[in-house]
């Protein structure tokens, strides 16, 4: 049968580990804010490289976003607060507020967030440019690595 014998350094390991366990939930959370913004950085990018509408539109033809449109995306661009839903920790990456496109249907402007949907799915009056779908796409090996990266970092220094 095989012997083995710890020493002190057992009880330090372990005293490690509850470390570990205590900061878990805070470096995830950290992790995840790392990787949305990537995530956020890439819309961003995407966003400015929208092509802009100038110039009026005929009745039934698709647009481009207009500029306003535009500016407001860029405006309420953000990341929400996380939250921990069923041992989950999520942010959304999304549009918030309006732009400056007053209407009488949309007295304080058009939601960003409804013109961000429109221009990434595309409907039957503004092109299709799936800018935030490319986004997370193209950013996710990115993200998934940052976010490996800090918890590695956590754990490294939890410990040392």
């Amino acid at each position: 049968m095989a012997k083995m014998t710890v020493g002190k350094g057992l009880e330090e390991y372990l005293e490690k580990l509850g470390n570990l366990q205590e900061i878990s939930p805070g470096l995830a959370g950290r992790a995840i804010y790392e990787g949305a913004k990537i995530v956020t950085d890439q819309i961003r990018t995407n966003i400015q490289a929208l092509p802009v509408q100038t110039g009026g539109v005929k009745k039934g033809e698709r647009r481009n976003p207009y500029k306003d449109e535009i500016d407001g995306m860029l405006e309420g661009l953000g990341i929400a607060k996380k939250r921990v839903e069923d041992g989950y920790i999520n942010v959304k990456v999304g549009m918030d507020g309006y732009n400056s496109r007053v209407t009488e249907k949309y007295p304080k402007g058009h939601p960003n967030a409804m013109i961000a949907r429109s221009i990434n799915i595309g409907t039957t009056y503004i092109n299709r440019n799936p800018f935030i779908t490319k986004a997370v796409r193209s950013t996710k090996a990115a993200a998934e690595e940052k976010m490996k990266e800090v918890i590695e970092q956590g754990i490294e220094d939890t410990m040392r």
